[in-house]
């Protein structure tokens, strides 16, 4: 695996690279280029970089604010403010055509990135674990709920707001996922993590998601940890996106079980 620099719209992005051998065949398979959620880096992917290399170009970004890449000085995290990340990626590498796996705000961005340039993503978009679409949630759960958590993250006790979401996300994740997790939360800025949150609750997933598949030849699967059952979930709204749920996982699923996350990567590249 190798690390470099691109240079993007508000900053530096740094990118892990992996590519396999060279063959006439591999060298016509898809790349893949992986978007991390809250709070992590790249390096989150280095079990499925390893894993798609096998057979093809594989890239994880460092997303705004997160790891080696330039923070936005405006403290603008909106999914499709990140989607152009991406794109500058993209163009940065000369890739016409990817498949994109998103994890949590991740599958926000890439949700993003699909609807505002169908073209470039038109063969695949792998939904891990997608957070739903916080705009369906009905009024009274979004004031009681939604709002008093923007509040909260407002006050000097937002980290601990933050904690108890984290942790209420890593219900049934392995300890050293958990281990993992909590450490790079303490490390991560609060205008970072702040920042994706409201950038994330009134991002429209579903007409993202729509304004992807309205375009011709698009496939989109999402992989569920079992704790994604809300009414809100982009599986419920939309019941024709298909899914596969891995047990015994919380939130961060490459993590607890990284073997079986890689077998359903594989069933999804099957066809590009």
């Amino acid at each position: 695996m190798r690390s470099t620099n691109i240079k993007g719209p508000i900053g530096t992005i740094h990118i892990i690279k992996a590519s396999p051998p060279v063959t006439a065949a591999e060298s016509e398979a898809l790349p893949v280029v992986f978007v991390h959620g809250m709070a992590v880096s790249a390096s989150i992917w280095e079990a499925q970089l390893a894993r798609v290399a096998r057979t093809r170009r594989a890239i994880a970004l460092d997303m705004r604010g997160h790891g080696d890449s330039a923070p936005p000085e405006d403290g603008n995290y909106a999914p499709a403010s990140c989607a152009a990340d991406v794109l500058a990626v993209l163009d940065g590498l000369g890739l016409d055509r990817v498949a994109i796996v998103g994890h949590s705000f991740g599958a926000c961005i890439a949700l993003a990135t699909a609807a505002s340039a169908p073209h470039r993503i038109i063969a695949q978009l792998i939904l891990a674990d997608p957070p739903g679409d916080f705009t369906k949630v009905p009024a009274e759960v979004h004031e009681a709920r939604i709002v008093l958590y923007q509040r909260a993250l407002e006050t000097e006790d937002w980290r601990a707001a933050v904690e108890t979401s984290f942790n209420e996300a890593l219900t049934g994740s392995r300890a050293q996922t958990r281990d993992r997790i909590l450490a790079w939360l303490a490390a991560t800025p609060r205008d970072c993590l702040c920042g994706m949150y409201r950038g994330m609750f009134p991002f429209e997933a579903v007409d993202a998601l729509d304004r992807y598949l309205a375009a011709p030849g698009t496939l989109v699967h999402a992989i569920i940890a079992p704790s994604n059952t809300f009414p809100f979930s982009l599986h419920i709204l939309r019941p024709t996106l298909t899914t596969t749920t891995i047990a015994d996982t919380g939130h961060w699923l490459m993590l607890d079980a990284p073997e079986a996350f890689a077998r359903e990567l594989d069933i999804c590249l099957e066809s590009v």
